[in-house]
């Protein structure tokens, strides 16, 4: 008990020493978005100095993180403001949305056959026809003849297909279908890169709150060494107890490094997204919390009726079924009505002589056509597009399962990963103040340094299980977002009128 008080009464003692050669420890620099908390610091002892003896050697341990950060200037997002970002400049969805305009360009009457075809025609052409011998003789008693004219002529063509069998109408429900479907596809497309983009932004807040549990971690691995080095120096402390305090804090140290490059590569991740001319350049403004709890049952429901994947496939079923009568109505056969008017002028001469004979003509009429004999080619794309028929309908049935399992896994992650969130929320409070305390303890000789370190890194342990928890719990809700159908902004849509 003696040892005790004599230990504690010589730390104290350390505290009045001439600080005239210690210099203020250099911290990691921070992001100018980075939570905060209540810091670790012990200051009632000397600063850590930039060099220490140990050894007989001197040994540099001061430390200076690399700058990984963004600059000042870049842009500060939200997740909201990420997500426009994205779906504003991603260049591979600005390609399903010029393949959304082209068929709904596509999906017109005009396109299926129903409007009338109006042609015009211009001709002009000249013939001879000559002998050189027989066929009697002309008026002077002369053998031979020869005989030529020229014709130039203009005509408009009016045609309308009466009856087809119903092709038309299936070709127009294919084609409006077929637009509808791809404006599915390129929202669910959008809402698969809002989804990167939260999953990008969560990671990089989740990455800033492990760098901050390290620097933690760091500042009480200084506080130690602090502390041992000031006995080494009044002789109260073996050279060896510094020499493990240095080890572990350069330990904690790389592990702060190899954290802040993990932070600057999930920051260059997510700028990747939002197709920002310098990835790195961007600062997450939200924070690693846990919001209200999601209506679960809600969720699940939409996810039945609003997914944007497979209501995709169901459309995709009705489009495989407008081809089956597509080509089944080539079976039938197909009426046209024709009419034309036109004027032709008709001269007797192979050259024309300025003397031609001038009129009008009018056409009309109608034709039926049906098809004998194919050598079985309609068999063939009528069963062909049955099959694709049963691959829509089984395509669509294995997403709806699919998707039942996905909800049913999120529904238990979103769960069970707040409930540890809270659980770890509480460990980690606990064992901050375990550390003050063990540090309190540690400077006064209560306990050894194995113990300080098994404390610290209880903390470091809960610091991390919580934040992977909140990670996990809101990157499982923006998921199960996602197969509801509700992650787009409610402005944003890419299908138009259905």
């Amino acid at each position: 008990m003696l040892l005790f008080l004599l230990r504690a009464l010589v730390v104290v003692a350390a505290v009045w020493v001439p600080l005239a050669h210690a210099q203020v420890p250099r911290t990691p620099q921070r992001d100018p978005v980075r939570p905060t908390r209540e810091g670790l610091r012990v200051d009632s002892i000397p600063p850590l100095p930039d060099v220490i003896r140990l050894y007989g050697d001197t040994l540099d341990v001061s430390f200076q993180l690399p700058d990984f950060g963004p600059s000042p200037d870049a842009p500060r997002l939200t997740l909201a403001d990420a997500i426009r970002i994205a779906l504003g400049q991603s260049p591979s969805l600005g390609i399903d949305v010029l393949e959304v305009e082209r068929a709904r360009n596509d999906a017109t009457r005009g396109n299926a056959g129903f409007l009338p075809t109006l042609d015009a025609n211009g001709r002009f052409g000249g013939s001879y026809a000559g002998t050189f011998f027989g066929g009697g003789s002309d008026s002077t008693g002369s053998g031979g003849g020869s005989s030529g004219s020229t014709n130039l002529g203009a005509d408009l063509t009016l045609g309308y297909t009466l009856f087809d069998g119903g092709r038309r109408d299936a070709t127009l429900r294919r084609l409006r279908a077929e637009a509808v479907r791809l404006g599915l596809t390129a929202d669910a497309q959008a809402e698969a890169l809002a989804f990167a983009v939260t999953d990008a932004y969560l990671d990089v807040v989740r990455q800033q709150g492990l760098v901050v549990a390290l620097e933690e971690a760091v500042t009480v691995s200084e506080d130690r060494l602090r502390i041992e080095s000031a006995e080494v120096r009044i002789g109260t402390a073996a050279e060896i107890d510094a020499a493990l305090a240095l080890s572990d804090l350069n330990t904690d140290r790389a592990a702060l490094l190899r954290q802040a490059l993990g932070l600057q590569q999930a920051r260059a991740t997510l700028g990747a997204l939002l197709a920002l001319a310098d990835p790195e350049a961007v600062i997450v403004t939200d924070t690693l919390a846990l919001g209200p709890a999601p209506d679960l049952a809600v969720l699940s429901g939409l996810a039945e009726t609003e997914n944007r994947r497979l209501r995709s496939l169901e459309v995709a079923e009705v489009v495989a079924e407008e081809a089956v009568r597509e080509v089944r109505a080539e079976y039938l056969p197909t009426v046209r009505a024709v009419t034309g008017v036109g004027l032709s002028a008709a001269e007797r001469n192979f050259f024309p002589r300025g003397d031609p004979t001038v009129g009008p003509d009018f056409t009309y009429g109608f034709t039926a056509s049906i098809p004998i004999f194919d050598g079985g080619d309609r068999r063939r794309r009528v069963a062909n597009a049955e099959i694709r028929v049963r691959q829509a309908e089984l395509a669509a049935v294995d997403e709806r399962l699919n998707l039942r399992a996905a909800v049913a896994r999120l529904r238990a992650a979103v769960v069970g990963y707040r409930q540890l969130a809270n659980l770890e929320a509480q460990n980690r409070a606990v064992a901050r103040q375990n550390v003050r305390v063990a540090l309190a303890q540690f400077q006064l000789g209560f306990i050894t340094p194995i113990d300080l370190r098994q404390v610290q890194l209880a903390l470091i342990d809960a610091e991390t299980r919580r934040v992977d928890a909140v990670y996990l719990a809101q990157r499982a809700e923006a998921e199960l977002r996602l197969l509801a159908g509700e992650l787009l902004p409610a402005d944003v849509s890419y299908l138009g009128g259905e």
